[in-house]
């Protein structure tokens, strides 16, 4: 084995900085599969190619038991750590509260949204826009999404925050648990006792396999909802505030022409993933770069590396408004990909063309706290302090 293979042997999200991991995988890339020691052993693909074919593989590369390490004491994940057949009747449920269409009828709320924050924080002329936006924004959109009561939101938020944070501790993880799920299921019940027009009901009287959903099925479900709606959009939300509003260059041309508003969203998903990667469980011995895995072998499936893969993209590490297609994996590929996607995109976008209409002198306070791990390998800001010219936002029109 090489040097390369060795620095990798005692990386996981807990033992680096998603700093230290991108500068790792960056120094393993001569390796065709490299390895850790840490949760019991895995392979990392880190190459775009193999991550692109692995995850649409879904028969040789199993989303099955669980797609973070460690294990966790908790039913899957729905559809996310459920393969064919099981995972169709599963993915059918966030199809229902995803219709097509859903980021054009939750674009009015999601604007309104961005918009009484900023009303509220723009006569400070300054704040952590992490905490004052880029967290109650996302819960907001999903608890209008599927129906959660509006003044649930900061429990519903504070409770699943908790739960993802302890990912990492399973005793802990369920204690956290149990107390989203006693903000969340409430609603369920409280839905099938008072039907309203919205998903929560459908979800109260809703089968699947052949049975009612039950309370473990709903905790799951929201958890799905809130994990992947609220927490990895506040990452990337305050990800795509960093990358503009620290270069006057990039937030001066975007303003100058809102049609890059795009492309700023897809390279900062690219750079600055919410998720670095998931695991699979090989189902059968399989052949990557020329190295054979066996049959129960887990494999860390690094998005993020594959994002800066130099083979895939020209200048990997430069945010790059010219660049013609990112075709990044921040979303996943294959039957897993995010169903909630275009939803995300369509708050990124809005986000940042409300920054730039209300704030557009808005800038980065220095220094910056670094990206973090938590609860898995999720990376994100906890703060990011900005200033702005203060003073009442209708008066800025």
């Amino acid at each position: 084995m090489n040097d390369h293979t060795r620095s990798s042997r005692d990386w996981s999200c807990y033992t680096a900085t998603p700093a230290e991991s991108l500068a790792l995988f960056e120094a393993s890339r001569g390796c065709p599969v490299a390895h850790s020691d840490e949760h019991d052993g895995f392979a990392l693909l880190l190459d775009y190619a193999a991550v692109r074919k692995a995850m649409a593989d879904h028969r040789r590369f199993s989303s099955e038991p669980q797609v973070l390490r460690p294990m966790l004491p908790r039913k899957p994940i729905p559809a996310l750590e459920m393969d064919p057949p099981r995972h169709s009747a599963w993915r059918a449920i966030f199809s229902q509260a995803l219709p097509p269409g859903t980021p054009e009828r939750m674009a009015p709320f999601i604007r309104a949204d961005i918009r009484s924050h900023l009303a509220r924080i723009a006569p400070a002329g300054c704040c952590d826009i992490v905490a004052e936006l880029c967290e109650p924004v996302p819960a907001e959109t999903i608890c209008h999404l599927v129906g959660i009561d509006q003044n649930l939101v900061p429990g519903v938020r504070r409770t699943a925050i908790a739960m993802f944070a302890a990912q990492g501790d399973p005793d802990l993880f369920g204690i956290r648990q149990a107390e989203f799920g006693a903000v969340t299921v409430a609603q369920v019940h409280d839905r099938r006792a008072n039907p309203r027009d919205d998903f929560m009901t459908a979800l109260s009287t809703m089968e699947v396999e052949g049975r009612k959903l039950d309370d473990a099925d709903y905790v799951g479900l929201l958890a799905a909802f809130l994990g992947a709606g609220h927490h990895s959009t506040t990452s990337a939300m305050a990800s795509l505030i960093w990358a503009v509003f620290s270069d006057a260059g990039i937030r001066d041309r975007i303003a100058a022409d809102p049609t890059l508003i795009e492309r700023a969203v897809e390279e900062t998903l690219r750079l600055y993933p919410p998720f670095y990667g998931f695991f699979r469980r090989t189902t059968c011995p399989v052949e990557v770069n020329g190295v054979e895995l066996g049959t129960g072998e887990d494999v860390y499936i690094g998005w993020a590396a594959a994002n800066r893969d130099p083979a895939q993209f020209d200048a990997p590490a430069r945010f790059d408004l010219d660049r013609p297609n990112s075709r990044h994996m921040s979303f996943g590929f294959g039957i897993h990909s995010c169903p909630g996607a275009g939803l995300a995109r369509m708050e990124l976008k809005i986000l940042l063309e409300e920054l730039l209409t209300w704030l557009p002198d808005l800038t980065i306070v220095e220094p910056v706290p670094p990206f973090r791990f938590g609860g898995g390998d999720y990376a994100f800001l906890p703060s990011l302090p900005v200033r702005f010219t203060p003073g009442k936002l209708e008066e800025r029109s």
